[in-house]
């Protein structure tokens, strides 16, 4: 591990309910740099490219996540049904990736979920063609539990307490 990453690790991750504009902005930034099969794989179809504002903050249950007082990414509680909390649009900022950010903030989200005794499981759903997201939910923990076909290939991940 290279000094860089050492001290990524140490960083402490919060989150916060909801989205400042500023933050907001941040996020199509990056997003839109990607391009558009980035953002379908991380937004879902529902939502339209370039990605706007005030799309995000249509979205209900989504978190602001710092990394100490820097702002470096979103995640979204979608819904929770029968015990089993689905989340979903987890998106980190290109530039923070692969400094394990992604590893800690998921670790610590599904942690501060499953303190909720109302919780037993939590799903995502992860695009076949999105291997790093799929390799961090696989390293997190997280089994395919069902295969999605349609329009193109997904798996829907569980993960239990």
């Amino acid at each position: 591990m290279d000094k860089g990453e050492i001290l990524e690790a140490n960083m402490k991750i919060h989150f916060e309910k909801g989205l400042q504009i500023e933050n907001a902005q941040l996020i199509c930034r990056w997003s839109n740099a990607l391009g558009e099969s980035f953002q379908k794989q991380w937004m879902g179809p529902k939502i339209s490219c370039p990605l706007i504002v005030q799309s995000l903050q249509k979205l209900e249950g989504i978190f602001s996540i710092f990394a100490d007082e820097e702002f470096v990414g979103v995640i979204q509680k979608i819904r929770l049904e029968d015990r089993n909390l689905h989340i979903g649009r987890f998106f980190i900022n290109p530039q923070k990736q692969g400094q394990g950010l992604g590893s800690q903030a998921l670790r610590k989200f599904v942690s501060l979920a499953f303190e909720n005794e109302d919780i037993d499981t939590i799903s995502l759903n992860v695009y076949e063609a999105n291997q790093t997201a799929y390799n961090l939910y696989q390293k997190e923990g997280f089994e395919i539990v069902q295969t999605i076909e349609i329009p193109e290939q997904k798996y829907m991940m569980r993960k239990s307490r």
